[in-house]
This record gives structure tokens, C-alpha cells and sequence, in this order.
């Protein structure tokens, strides 16, 4: 389960990073996602990774700190499904509509939170 979420951690590293290069790819993310109800799915996979991220916590170098993410994943994996889609896609527009210096530091942001958590799951070996 740990090497599952370190390829994720390490995706979304690389993600990021071409976000840093062209922020054009976290519009064309969220276009992807407004299309039909593919929220959901992105909902489903932020539960998922929220709960195997709990699962893995106690393995963990920073357990505090993985609980704490795997909360929040979680918990905003759920709130995909309780929240009506027109409200949630209302959100995405006003991310999509950000400048691209408000996009790069939000991705910062995430690249660091990201770091930080593959720096707590890798093994102390």
C-alpha cells in the first residue's frame, strides 16, 4: 500500500511541476473534470487516497501528519458527493479563472505538502 501511495505522491509531484511550466495544464485538468459527472470520480479517488493514507499512517515517520492529510483528502473526497455539482463546478471556474501567478502558488503549495508527505511515508532504512 506505501509504494501505491509513493508512485501517486510522485505523479502529482510531476504534475505540479508542469503546472509550474505551463499553468494552461491545471485548466485543461479542470476542463476535463466539468464534463458530465467525472467530479465524482475525482471525489471517489481523493476518498481512496484519504483512507489509504490512514491506513498507512501508523508505518509512518510523521504519523500526525499523515493522519492530518488523510483526513482532509478524505473528507473532501466525501464533500464531492454531498455538495451539488453545480455548486462544486462553480468553484472549479473560479480556480480556473485565477492568473497564473495565483496558479503557480497554489501549486507550490501542493508540491510542498506533497514533498513533505513522500519525505514521511519513505522508510527510515
Amino acid at each position: 500500500m506505501g509504494w501505491v501511495i509513493l508512485i501517486i505522491g510522485f505523479l502529482i509531484i510531476i504534475y505540479c511541476l508542469a503546472i509550474l511550466a505551463a499553468p494552461r495544464t491545471a485548466r485543461r485538468t479542470i476542463d476535463f473534470f466539468f464534463i458530465g459527472s467525472r467530479l465524482y470520480l475525482a471525489g471517489f479517488i481523493r476518498l481512496v487516497l484519504g483512507v489509504g493514507l490512514l491506513f498507512l499512517s501508523s508505518y509512518t515517520k510523521l504519523w500526525g501528519y499523515v493522519v492530518t492529510i488523510g483526513l482532509l483528502a478524505a473528507a473532501s473526497g466525501l464533500s464531492i458527493f454531498f455538495f451539488p455539482l453545480r455548486r462544486t463546478k462553480k468553484v472549479l471556474s473560479r480556480i480556473q479563472n485565477q492568473s497564473d501567478t495565483v496558479l503557480r502558488l497554489w501549486t507550490i503549495v501542493a508540491l510542498a505538502i506533497w514533498s513533505f508527505l513522500i519525505y514521511a511515508i519513505v522508510p527510515l532504512h
